[in-house]
């Protein structure tokens, strides 16, 4: 998306408004640090927000002389002529009446001023705020995401471990499975312990199976198949060492995929990976 199209999308308004998703203000973030024009609009849409509001709470000076005149019209005795009157020289309640309205127009002012003031805070205050509780949720997003990272790092490396100590143990053997025609990409590795005749394998890119498909392994004995079990395929287990069967002698390995549960025989045609001793 080019710079003038994003900054017109629509997507910064809902950011400062709070009403962004989670992708919108990551993307928001990124091109903000890239681009200090994104970043000076996002302070416009914070200050035109600021002053809509104090347009709001902010009463004109024009309503204010109304106010006034209205308060003044009210409460002056009706004249015949025009008279010039010291306030000074006034008594009684015709001068008290002056003195309270006075006192009462500078009240709604001072009120209004005041309204206005706290206002123009609240506001700047909530746009900070809708800002930071946005920030803090991509934050939150970004550390949960990378605690998962940490986690699977640490699952692949207890694997990994594992998958050293069997390799090290007296007997063991280590057979590479290379892809096939079917998918050329794919590898695997077997672990054959000859003595205590224990297989494992570790399906490092086969593509996770159909609905309703399983992979299975098969081991060459004399050159005929023989069944060494089914095992799983998911995201996330290919560096799983996945227990098989026991096979006292094997000279090849291959792998088929084949209904769920499982052949008697290999699907030739779906043979995956193959792999000698």
């Amino acid at each position: 998306m080019e710079l003038q199209e994003f900054i017109s999308s629509g997507v910064l308004e809902s950011y400062v408004l709070g009403t962004a998703t989670t992708e919108e203000i990551r993307q928001v973030r990124e091109m903000e640090k890239l681009y200090p024009e994104v970043k000076a609009e996002i302070e416009d849409i914070e200050a035109s927000l600021i002053r809509f509001a104090e347009a709001d709470a902010n009463p004109s000076t024009r309503i204010k002389k109304d106010i006034e005149a209205q308060l003044f019209e009210k409460t002056a005795a009706p004249k015949k002529r025009s008279t010039v009157v010291n306030i000074s020289s006034l008594s009684g309640p015709s001068k008290w009446m002056r003195y309270a309205v006075a006192a009462s127009v500078g009240l709604l002012i001072g009120v209004s001023a005041f309204t206005y003031s706290l206002y123009s805070q609240l506001s700047k205050t909530q746009v900070r705020l809708s800002a930071l509780q946005l920030e803090n949720e991509v934050l939150a997003d970004e550390m949960g995401k990378q605690q998962l990272e940490l986690r699977q790092q640490i699952a692949a490396l207890t694997d990994k471990k594992i998958e050293l100590a069997m390799v090290m143990k007296p007997g063991s053997k280590v057979v590479p499975l290379k892809g096939m025609d079917i998918a050329p990409e794919s590898s695997a590795m077997i672990i054959w312990n000859t003595k205590d005749k224990e297989v494992y394998i570790n399906a490092a890119s086969l593509p996770t199976p159909p609905q309703g498909k399983q992979y299975q392994l098969w081991a060459m004995v004399n050159g005929k198949p023989v069944d060494a079990g089914v095992f799983t395929v998911t995201e996330g287990t290919s560096f799983v060492m996945q227990k098989m069967k026991d096979m006292p002698e094997a000279q090849a390995f291959a792998v088929t995929l084949e209904n769920e549960g499982g052949s008697a025989t290999p699907t030739m045609e779906a043979m995956y990976l193959m792999g000698s001793v």
